[in-house]
């Protein structure tokens, strides 16, 4: 495994998004490292789908989550933005954390803008960057042979997926995400939604080969269980292998996986455990550990997953 740099504070980069990327962010932000979520935008579901139809904004929702995720604001302040409407009005559904940074990008000019002010709201120790500042969709081929554009209705299907691809194709990369990819030391991906939250990244041109021009370790968090629909039936290795099927070219280092195996209830079908002998990536060092939130079981207890990251980096 590539070396990380020798340094006070170590640049971590953690690419996703969804709760999985919250959760990581979560899971480090205690740590004496650097801070950096690049954050899908592929979102058109909910209220995030909604501010993005009608104001034509980068979807708020995953960001909105990083920013609470990161942030040393007073507990108040913290419940605000996460506050969802619930009424008969237009209102409804929505969270006041969406609608602030939406006023925020329409009083600064620019989501960039947006994004740093509400930071400094939020009093938010590290950096979120869109991997893309363009509007993209999300079209899936599914097994069943319909195509489907859009996250939201990705999720809501009951088909395994064949093929995923951004709309447009060729959108253009944030500068600011190559960017802090090129000054990092680590580079984390996941957890998070296997199709519509990780691979969205890494389907935007040059983010894979900004990755590899690092050297820097690469390790990939698999998630605690599958999702219904999405990855009903994968493992760990199914998710690995997804990765490559649509970023063939990325060099992960290590593997992240849970070792703890649970009943996860009517929303998890199944754990995502691997065993050793399955695994066939010579180049790809594996680290099994408990991971398991026992009060979340489906996620990854912020904790384990800090202390599992940091013995991958010996640091």
């Amino acid at each position: 495994m590539a070396k990380i740099k020798s340094q006070k504070n170590k640049k971590i980069v953690g690419i996703g998004g969804g709760t999985g990327l919250s959760t990581l962010l979560r899971a480090l932000r205690t740590k004496p490292v650097d801070l950096t979520a690049i954050i899908t935008v592929a979102d058109n579901g909910g209220s995030s789908g909604i501010l993005r139809k009608e104001y034509g904004i980068l979807p708020p929702g995953d960001f909105r989550n990083c920013l609470v995720a990161l942030s040393d604001a007073e507990p108040l302040l913290k419940d605000l933005f996460q506050y969802r409407f619930e009424s008969n009005s237009e209102l409804n559904g929505h969270s006041f954390g969406n609608l602030f940074i939406m006023a925020m990008e329409k009083v600064t000019g620019s989501f960039e803008e947006a994004i740093k002010e509400s930071s400094k709201v939020l009093n938010v120790t590290g950096q979120l960057i869109p991997s893309t500042f363009q509007q993209v969709n999300l079209i899936a081929k599914l097994k069943d042979g319909n195509m489907v554009e859009g996250e939201s209705e990705i999720t809501k299907s009951n088909s395994s997926i064949i093929d995923i691809k951004l709309n447009p194709k060729d959108v253009t990369p944030s500068p600011q995400a190559l960017k802090a990819i090129k000054n990092s030391d680590v580079i984390i991906i996941g957890p998070g939604s296997l199709y519509t939250s990780i691979i969205p990244n890494l389907l935007v041109p040059k983010i894979i080969e900004e990755i590899n021009n690092t050297n820097n370790p690469v390790i990939y968090v698999c998630n605690i269980a599958t999702q219904l629909g999405e990855t009903t039936g994968y493992n760990a290795i199914s998710h690995l292998e997804s990765i490559k099927k649509f970023a063939p070219d990325l060099k992960i280092s290590s593997i992240l996986v849970n070792s703890r195996i649970e009943e996860l209830g009517d929303n998890f079908p199944t754990s995502t455990c691997v065993l050793h002998k399955n695994f066939n990536y010579s180049d790809i060092k594996v680290k099994y550990s408990d991971l398991m939130n026992m009060n979340f079981k489906g996620h990854h207890d912020p904790e384990k997953l800090s202390n599992a990251i940091f013995e991958i980096l010996n640091y």
